[in-house]
């Protein structure tokens, strides 16, 4: 069994996503600080899998926090589990807000990814799923995109999500241990 880490779990894509894993059988650990998000919504995780509660952990906090990183993968390491593979949707995500908070994003978006790959590398996991966005692409009416169009963010929170992406892609090239997906996605809308 595949053990997952799931950094902003609780929040509306990330819940989805931890019920999906816990479906098919993994082991989910849940971080998540409720900036954007509720305990509400692991509540209701714990209530639709009561059977599979052995099958989900949670931690409240930020990535901010080295720290409380450390002691997460620790927590895990003393349960003789570890984690197989991150799925990152921690971070701040309203545009406006980004615009009128520059530095509020760059200090959560950027600073809470680099603490959790440098705490991932300390702790031998190299398998990461990021949440990036289409809000990286150039901005252009009635155009198809795909992975080749312009990358071209006009805003603090695209910006961000675009340095994710090219700290990554430098890490990968400097290690091919490492395996990264970032999934590019306008905002998702839905029920489970």
């Amino acid at each position: 069994m595949l053990n997952i880490l799931v950094t902003g779990g609780a929040g509306y894509i990330g819940i989805h996503t931890c019920l999906a894993l816990i479906e098919k059988g993994y082991k989910v650990f849940i971080i998540d600080s409720f900036v954007n998000s509720s305990i509400k919504s692991v509540e209701r995780l714990y209530k639709v899998n009561n059977e599979h509660k052995n099958k989900i952990y949670f931690y409240k906090g930020s990535l901010e926090d080295k720290t409380f990183l450390n002691w997460v993968f620790s927590d895990i390491k003393n349960k003789k589990l570890k984690v197989d593979g991150v799925i990152h949707f921690a971070g701040l995500k309203a545009v406006e807000e980004s615009i009128l908070e520059p530095i509020l994003y760059w200090q959560s978006n950027i600073v809470g990814t680099l603490n959790l790959l440098e705490v991932m590398k300390n702790n031998s996991c190299k398998n990461l799923v990021f949440s990036s966005s289409a809000a990286i692409y150039e901005s252009k009416d009635n155009i198809f995109l795909s992975e080749k169009s312009t990358t071209k963010p006009i805003n603090p929170y695209a910006n961000t999500k675009l340095t994710i992406e090219t700290i990554l892609k430098d890490i990968f090239n400097s290690s091919r241990d490492w395996k990264f997906a970032a999934l590019r996605y306008f905002n998702p809308i839905g029920a489970h």
